[in-house]
C-alpha cells in the first residue's frame, strides 16, 4: 500500500530516473513533500522488473506518467495520451483510421507494432489490448518500459511495456464531466465518471463508472480532405479526381466491337461511348467517409485489497467495457468487375464486357461494432517472517466483437441483375438493371443485390502467476543484500471467428466466410537477481548489476525457448547515474496472427507504372511496358491485396541493447539521454503492397522474389476478369491477389536516442517548471525477404510492417511543456513537434513528395475553486494545424497513420470531490 509521500517520491524518482513527457509530473513532483533520510521508505514494484525496491532509479529507462499528467494533456481517452509520447513512432491505430480500422486503439513504441508492445493492467494481461476499455478516471499512473522485457513478462514485451495501475487507495467520492468541440463545431466528445472509495486499516475498494460518447467527423467537412487529390507529376498542382469504380458505370471494353473501339475504359453517356477519365467521371469517396470515427465506450472497474492477517492480504480487480463503434466508408461497387452480357438491353458495346459500378443508391458501406472487454482477476500476497514475499493471482480476460457490416454486394445476386437469363430464371429478381447510367437501381433492385452480415471475433486469456521474492538475508555483498525474484505462469490464449451464414455461403464479395478458430497454452518460469556490488566509496556511490532469464514452452512450438537479460546501475558520484541493459527478447506469433481469416482486402498503394513514361528508370519503364500499360497509366489507387493470418509462423526473436545517464547534481534540475537499439528476426509481419509492388517493378524483368506475392487476379476470393496483358493485374488495371497475410519477414532494426530535460524554479507566488521529453530516431531499417534490399524508413513515409499502410517514422518527436502552478491556479502549454517524413516511394513524377514536420500547441488553464470544486479550460492543437498533403497518399489525402486529422479542439472539464 503506497502512502502519499512514498508515491510522491517514487514519482519524483521516476521524472529523475525515466522521465515523464509532459510538465504536469513535474508541477507535482517537484511539489511533493521531501522523503527524510530517517524515513523509512516502504519497497514498491516498478514495471520491467519483479523485484521490489525503495526506489526508481532501474537500469531500464521508464517513463512514469500521473493522472495529473493526463488531466493536464486535456485528452478525455488514453488512446489520446499514449500517442503523444515521443517513443510512439510509425502507424498509431485509433480514431484516425476509418478504412482498416475495427474500432480498436492501440500502441506501438519504437514503430514496431502494437503486437510488440505489451498491455498490461496492474502487470497483469488482458486479452484485447484495445486502449478504449481503460478509463483515463480509474487510472492512477502509467508506467513505460522503453527496453525489452520479455525475460519478465514474457512473449509481447520486445518494443517494451505499457502497463497502467489503476487506483486503489481513494476516498471519497469524485465527479468529473468533460465537453470537447472541434474549431467547426463538429466531432463533439462527451465524457462523463465516476470514481468513489473507501480505505481502513483493513484494507480498501474503489469503483468507478466512466462513459465517453466521441461523434464522427467526415472527411467531406475538411477542406483538405473532402475530394481525393491527384496529381500528374505534369501540373503545378493537384486536381480533383476520385475513384475508377465510378457512379457513372466504367465498363471495360476487351476487344475491337461494332463501334469501332479500341479496348479500353468508357463510360456510357446520352447512348455514346466516351472515354473514362478519373479526372472527369472517378467517384468523390471522400463525401461518405469519415475523417474521425464515431465511438460510445461505457466501462465500469473496481478494485480492493483485504489484509487477512497481519501477513496475508487477499486482492480483486473486475472490469467491464462496452465499445460501440462505427466506419463508414464510400458505397459499395462491382469491385470485382462484375461481367455484362451483350444481350442486355443497355448494353451499347456489342460484347461481352464487364463494369466497375458505384452502388450510390444505397447509400455507404457500414461497419458497426458492438465490442465487450471482461476482466477479472483474484489473488493472495503476503510476506513470510523471514521478509520475503509472495503472490499468486488468477487472471481472466476476454473479449466479444461483435460486428454488423451493411450495403455490402451479394455477387450472385449482382450477377443476376446484370444477366437477362440469369434473371429471368430467377422468380425473385426484381428486373434487369441498367448498371450503364446513374440512379437506375431501385429500391427492390439494391435490396435483393445488397447484404447485411455479423461475424462474430472472441478471444480470451486465462492466466495463473505465481511470485516469490526476497533477499539472501546475511549474506551480503558490499553494497548491500542480493535480492531476487522467481515465478511461475500459465496462460491459455484462445480465438474464434464465426462468420455468419451469408459469408459462410460465399455470398458476401470480399470476405472468406471460413471459421477459423485455434488455442494455445504456454509454461513460463523467470528468476530474477539484484547483486549490490558496491555502494558508499568513492567513485562508486552504488555499482549494481541485475541479470534475469525465463525460459517459455509453448504448446504449439516445438522447442523451448529461453531468453536472458542484464543490467548495470553505476552511480560514481552522487546524483550522477549511468545504466546500460542488454536483453533478449522473444515472441510466440500473437492468436490472431495465426488464426485470422483471409479475406480480401483493398489496400491502398502506390502504383510504380503511374505516368511512367515521364520516369527516367528504364527498367520500371521495361516492366510496365510489358504489362501492356500506356506510358500516360493511371488507375486506382487501391489493390485487390488477401489479408490475414498464417498458422504456419514461427517465433520471432530479439535483441535490444540501452545505454544512458541520468544527472540530477544540480538543484531543480534533471537530465537523463538513453540510447537504445532493437534487433528483431524472423520478425512476424506483412510484405506491403507498396513495398512488393516498388521492389517487383523496378527489378530487371520481375526478377524480385517479391513478385512471387503478386498472384493475379484469380488468386483466393478475388476472382475478377484478368487484364488482357498483364499476368498481375485484374481488368480494372489494378494489382490483384498481392499476398500481405503474416509471414515471417526477414530483419527489423530500430536504434536512436531519448532524451528528457526538467528544471523548476519558485517564481512569483508559484511554482514554473519546464520539461523537454523527445526522442530521436537513428535508424529504423528492414528486409523483406532473406538477401533482400534493405529498407531504410527512419525519416521517411514507409509502409509501416505492423498495420501494412504508410506512415511518417519520423527522425524526432518532442514535447515541449510549460507549466506555472499555484494554490488557486494552473496554467499549461505544451509544444509537440514531428518532423518531416520524406516518400520513399516518390520519383522524378511526384509533384509532393513530404509529408511536412508539424507542431502542435496544446493549452490548458485549471481553477480550483475550493476544495471540492476545479474547472479546467484549454484546447488541443490550438493553432487548427492541418495535415500535409502528399501525392502518393489518398486517404483524407494525408498520411492519416501519424498525424492529428480534425483540427483544434476546444474543451471545458468540470470536477467535484466529495
Amino acid at each position: 500500500m503506497y502512502s502519499n509521500n512514498k508515491l510522491a517520491k517514487a514519482v519524483r524518482l521516476a521524472l529523475v530516473f525515466g522521465a515523464s513527457a509532459t510538465a504536469g509530473i513535474s508541477a507535482n513532483a517537484f511539489a511533493a513533500e521531501e522523503v527524510t533520510a530517517e524515513e523509512e521508505v516502504e519497497r514498491i514494484e516498478v514495471t520491467g522488473s519483479r523485484i521490489k525496491r525503495t526506489d526508481m532509479e532501474a537500469a531500464s529507462p521508464i517513463s512514469v506518467f500521473t493522472a495529473e499528467d493526463i488531466a493536464v494533456s486535456g485528452v478525455s481517452t488514453v488512446e489520446g495520451f499514449i500517442k503523444s509520447i515521443p517513443a510512439m513512432n510509425g502507424g498509431q491505430i485509433g480514431s484516425n483510421v476509418n478504412n482498416g480500422n475495427r474500432g480498436f486503439a492501440t500502441a506501438s513504441l519504437r514503430g514496431l507494432g502494437d503486437g510488440r508492445t505489451l498491455i498490461l493492467i496492474n502487470g497483469r494481461r488482458f486479452n484485447s489490448g484495445d486502449l478504449n476499455s481503460i478509463p483515463t478516471s480509474f487510472i492512477e499512473r502509467v508506467e513505460v518500459v522503453r527496453d525489452g522485457a520479455s525475460t519478465v513478462y514474457g512473449s509481447d514485451a520486445i518494443a517494451g511495456v505499457i502497463n497502467f495501475i489503476t487506483k486503489k487507495d481513494f476516498e471519497g467520492v469524485e465527479v468529473s464531466a468533460q465537453y470537447d468541440v472541434t474549431s467547426e463545431d463538429d466531432g463533439e466528445t462527451k465524457k462523463f465518471s465516476i470514481v468513489t472509495g473507501t480505505s481502513s486499516d483493513k484494507g480498501n475498494v474503489v469503483f468507478s463508472v466512466d462513459y465517453t460518447d466521441r461523434e464522427a467527423v467526415s472527411q467531406g467537412d475538411r477542406s483538405y480532405s473532402e475530394c481525393p487529390l491527384w496529381d500528374d507529376g505534369v501540373g503545378s498542382k493537384p486536381y480533383c479526381g476520385g475513384s475508377s469504380h465510378s457512379h457513372l458505370g466504367r465498363v471495360n471494353v476487351p476487344e475491337v466491337n461494332g463501334l469501332g473501339l479500341d479496348a479500353g475504359r468508357y463510360i456510357t453517356q446520352n447512348g455514346e461511348a466516351v472515354p473514362f477519365s478519373t479526372a472527369d467521371h472517378g467517384y468523390n469517396y471522400a463525401a461518405t467517409s469519415y475523417l474521425v470515427t464515431p465511438a460510445q465506450v461505457f466501462s465500469v472497474n473496481a478494485a480492493s485489497t483485504y489484509e487477512i492477517t497481519d501477513s496475508m492480504s487477499i486482492f480483486a480487480e473486475a472490469g467491464f467495457s462496452n465499445r460501440q463503434s462505427s466506419q463508414q466508408m464510400a458505397p459499395a461497387a462491382t469491385f470485382w468487375s462484375a461481367p455484362v452480357p451483350a444481350t442486355h438491353p443497355d448494353n451499347i458495346y456489342g460484347v461481352d464486357l464487364s463494369v466497375n459500378r458505384r452502388i450510390t443508391e444505397g447509400g455507404g458501406r457500414g461497419f458497426e461494432q458492438d465490442a465487450e472487454d471482461y476482466r477479472i482477476v483474484a489473488g493472495l500476497e503476503g510476506e513470510f517472517d523471514n521478509g520475503w514475499g509472495w503472490d499468486v493471482a488468477y487472471n481472466y480476460s476476454r473479449f466479444v466483437d461483435s460486428r454488423i457490416m451493411t450495403g455490402e454486394l451479394n455477387r450472385p445476386n449482382t450477377e443476376t441483375l446484370l444477366d437477362p437469363a440469369l434473371c429471368a430464371a430467377d422468380d425473385d429478381c426484381p428486373g434487369l438493371w441498367n448498371p450503364f447510367a446513374e440512379g437506375t437501381m431501385t429500391a427492390e433492385q439494391h435490396a435483393y443485390a445488397s447484404v447485411t452480415f455479423s461475424p462474430v471475433r472472441k478471444g480470451q486469456t486465462t492466466q495463473f502467476l505465481a511470485n516469490l521474492t526476497g533477499d539472501l538475508g546475511s549474506f551480503e555483498l558490499p553494497g548491500g543484500p542480493i535480492q531476487w525474484a522467481t515465478g511461475y505462469e500459465r496462460r491459455i490464449e484462445e480465438y474464434l471467428n464465426e462468420p455468419d451464414g451469408a459469408e459462410a455461403l460465399g455470398q458476401v464479395y470480399g470476405q472468406s466466410g471460413d471459421r477459423t478458430e485455434g488455442s494455445y497454452t504456454v509454461e513460463e518460469m523467470y528468476a530474477e537477481f539484484n547483486f549490490p556490488i558496491l555502494a558508499g566509496l568513492p567513485f562508486a556511490e552504488r555499482l549494481t548489476l541485475t541479470a534475469a532469464v525465463r525460459t517459455s514452452d509453448y504448446s504449439n512450438q516445438d522447442d523451448t525457448a529461453t531468453n536472458t537479460k542484464f543490467g548495470i546501475e553505476w552511480e560514481p558520484v552522487e546524483g550522477l547515474l549511468t545504466r546500460a541493459t542488454f536483453a533478449e527478447g522473444f515472441r510466440a506469433p500473437s492468436i490472431t496472427e495465426l488464426f485470422d481469416p483471409q479475406e480480401q482486402s483493398a489496400i491502398s498503394y502506390t502504383d510504380p507504372c503511374w505516368d511512367y513514361g515521364l520516369s527516367s528508370n528504364a527498367t520500371l519503364k521495361a516492366n510496365c511496358a510489358a504489362d501492356g500499360l500506356p506510358a500516360d497509366f493511371n488507375s486506382d489507387s487501391q489493390s485487390n491485396s488477401v489479408i490475414g493470418g498464417n498458422p504456419e509462423l514461427e517465433p520471432e526473436e530479439s535483441e535490444s541493447f540501452t545505454a544512458g545517464i541520468v544527472y540530477s547534481g544540480f538543484e531543480n534540475f534533471s537530465i537523463a539521454i538513453d540510447y537504445f537499439n532493437i534487433e528483431i528476426t524472423d520478425g512476424v509481419g506483412t510484405a506491403g503492397t507498396d513495398n512488393i509492388a516498388e521492389s517487383c517493378y523496378n527489378s530487371t524483368d520481375f526478377s524480385s522474389p517479391l513478385c512471387d506475392l503478386i498472384k493475379g487476379n484469380k488468386y483466393g476470393p478475388i476472382d475478377t476478369p484478368p487484364h488482357p496483358t498483364s499476368p498481375r493485374r485484374n481488368v480494372s488495371e489494378v494489382l490483384s491477389g498481392v499476398l500481405v497475410t503474416n509471414a515471417n519477414l526477414s530483419t527489423f532494426e530500430t536504434s536512436g536516442i531519448d532524451f528528457d530535460f526538467s528544471h523548476n524554479m519558485d517564481i512569483f507566488g508559484g511554482n514554473f517548471v519546464t520539461t523537454l521529453n523527445g526522442t530521436y530516431l537513428d535508424q529504423y531499417d528492414y528486409t523483406l525477404v532473406a538477401g533482400g534490399e534493405k529498407i531504410k524508413a527512419s525519416g521517411k513515409v514507409a509502409a509501416d510492417q505492423w498495420t501494412g499502410n504508410p506512415a511518417v517514422f519520423a527522425e524526432i518527436r518532442a514535447n515541449l511543456g510549460f507549466t506555472f502552478a499555484t494554490d488557486n491556479y494552473n496554467a499549461n502549454i505544451t509544444f509537440r513537434y514531428q518532423s518531416e517524413g520524406d516518400d520513399l516511394l516518390a520519383d522524378d513524377t511526384t509533384l509532393d513528395s513530404v509529408a511536412d514536420s508539424i507542431v502542435y500547441t496544446d493549452v490548458q488553464g485549471t481553477w480550483f475553486v475550493n476544495d471540492t470544486y476545479t474547472l479546467s479550460a484549454g484546447a488541443r492543437n490550438l493553432l487548427d494545424e492541418t495535415p500535409p498533403y502528399m501525392s502518393n497518399y489518398d486517404d483524407s489525402n494525408t498520411v492519416n497513420y501519424s498525424y492529428d486529422l480534425p483540427g483544434a479542439y476546444y474543451y471545458l472539464k468540470a470536477t467535484a470531490k466529495f
